[in-house]
């Protein structure tokens, strides 16, 4: 009679993960993660990148949003926000590849190419919207106020959508082409005799123009406007028309 062995290999076991370090793991993974993707959009240096796909809105009769949106090569977007938008100054974000390349193909099957250069409307108060492509050294560009194709207006959709989104990061505040030291919704102005300044302000109801206080033995007023309405510049070159102002400037901080 004869016993019969079997060898039996034992598999190594396999050290099993605690479900706490697990979810740790993952966690870490996503922290490193939207780290490296914010410490990219804060590092970027737009000038030494490839521009993609651009579009500008500019200002119309009313409260339309002005900003601009430029997509780069690689999924960075640039945002500059100039009125009548939360994102003022310039902004910077990251697409996902799947999203950035869903955008690129839409834009190349669209043959821009085929479109007018200019989309000519009778109404001057709308607002007129810039769409610039790029393309292996040629570029097409389409202006217009209304009246472009749906195909246009589908791709100006994709980017308000990315406008849109969550997770930008701001690189330049707004200076609105002032210096520095300049505070841009504050001017001093210097009235003509008997003019009531509290009166007076309400010519500019409509930019939300109110005085803070005198200055100098009433001779000088600040005053405080809102530059999401009207730009700086554009504003005190306004005031300084007026029949009853004698000299106005910013107020320096």
């Amino acid at each position: 009679m004869f016993l019969e062995f079997k060898i039996i290999q034992l598999m190594p076991m396999r050290p099993k993960l605690d479900f706490s370090l697990s979810i740790f793991l993952v966690v870490l993974l996503t922290i490193v993660s939207f780290s490296s993707c914010k410490l990219f959009q804060q590092n970027t240096n737009l000038g030494e990148l490839n521009k993609v796909i651009e579009m500008s809105k500019g200002p119309c009769y009313g409260t339309c949003p002005v900003f601009t949106i430029s997509v780069y090569e690689k999924g960075v977007v640039a945002y500059k926000g100039e009125r009548h938008t939360d994102k003022l100054g310039l902004y910077v974000k990251v697409l996902k590849k799947v999203e950035y390349q869903k955008l690129v193909n839409a834009f190349a099957e669209a043959n821009l190419w085929q479109y007018q250069d200019v989309y000519k409307s009778q109404i001057p108060d709308l607002q007129t919207v810039t769409l610039t492509y790029y393309e292996e050294g040629d570029i097409k560009t389409i202006v217009g106020k209304d009246g472009r194709p749906s195909a246009i207006l589908d791709l100006e959709q994709m980017l308000d959508l990315i406008a849109a989104q969550d997770g930008w990061e701001q690189k330049e505040k707004p200076t609105y082409g002032l210096p520095e030291n300049v505070k841009p919704d504050e001017i001093i102005v210097q009235l003509i005799d008997n003019v009531d300044p509290n009166n007076w302000v309400r010519k500019y109801a409509k930019q939300e123009m109110k005085v803070v206080r005198p200055m100098q033995n009433d001779r000088f007023w600040l005053v405080q406007f809102n530059k999401d309405i009207m730009p700086p510049r554009e504003m005190i070159e306004f005031v300084r028309r007026d029949d009853y102002v004698i000299s106005a400037q910013f107020n320096l901080r």
